[in-house]
This record gives C-alpha cells, sequence and structure tokens, in this order.
C-alpha cells in the first residue's frame, strides 16, 4: 500500500511539472521572443530545464517538437518583416538575429518555400 502512494506521490509532481512546463514554453513564445531566440537551449536555461529534458517533454505532451513551436511563433514575424518594404533583407536578418544574410535566406526556404526576395515578389500585384 506504502509503495503504490508513494508511487502515486511521484507521479502526480512530474504531471503538474509537465503541465507548467509546456504552458511556460507558451507563454514565452507568446511574448514574441522567437523573433530572435530560435534556440531549444535559450527556452531550457529560461525553464530551468536541460534541451533535451524540454524536447521530450513537449514532444511526449504535445506530439510536435520544441523547434516546430518556436517556428509557428517566428514565421508570421518573418512574414510582416517581409512585408514591409521599408526593410531590406539585410535589416530584417539583423532584426531576427540570424547569424548571416545566407542563414536567413535558407531559413525563409525552409519555411515558406521560398527564398526571402521571391516571397517579397509574390505579395506584389500582378
Amino acid at each position: 500500500i506504502f509503495e503504490a502512494h508513494a508511487q502515486q506521490e511521484s507521479t502526480v509532481p512530474h504531471t503538474d511539472r509537465t503541465a507548467y512546463i509546456v504552458k511556460q514554453l507558451m507563454t514565452l513564445l507568446s511574448t514574441g521572443i522567437s523573433r530572435t531566440e530560435r534556440n531549444v537551449n535559450y527556452y531550457a536555461e529560461r525553464l530551468n530545464v536541460s534541451p533535451k529534458y524540454l524536447s521530450a517533454t513537449i514532444k511526449r505532451v504535445t506530439g510536435h517538437s520544441v523547434t516546430s513551436y518556436i517556428d509557428r511563433h517566428t514565421i508570421p514575424i518573418l512574414k510582416d518583416y517581409l512585408n514591409d518594404e521599408r526593410l531590406s533583407l539585410t535589416q530584417i536578418a539583423d532584426l531576427m538575429n540570424f547569424t548571416s544574410l545566407s542563414y536567413f535566406s535558407r531559413y525563409c526556404t525552409k519555411h515558406l518555400g521560398q527564398s526571402p526576395s521571391e516571397y517579397r515578389q509574390s505579395l506584389q500585384p500582378k
């Protein structure tokens, strides 16, 4: 009986902690921090857990990776910047803390299906 009770008690805080971590990650992402922070290590540090634990927890609870959640919050910000023709691609890359214009371009191509320039051209009236 004591063993069953001890086992039950140990799972309750874990469940609460898991829910807390998921909620805190979503709260962090909703602040727009993914504009400049896209690294899982950053979020793990902010939540006081290891990157491996954060990744496993989010994947187990949601079925999606931490990176996919970060990207889901980053892409609308990226699109807003690309819609603003006053900003050069270099300025956008800098604002979003990409290490290089090349990396920025690869990120856009991966997530938008086209380069930043192509995406901007697709917004122009024909």
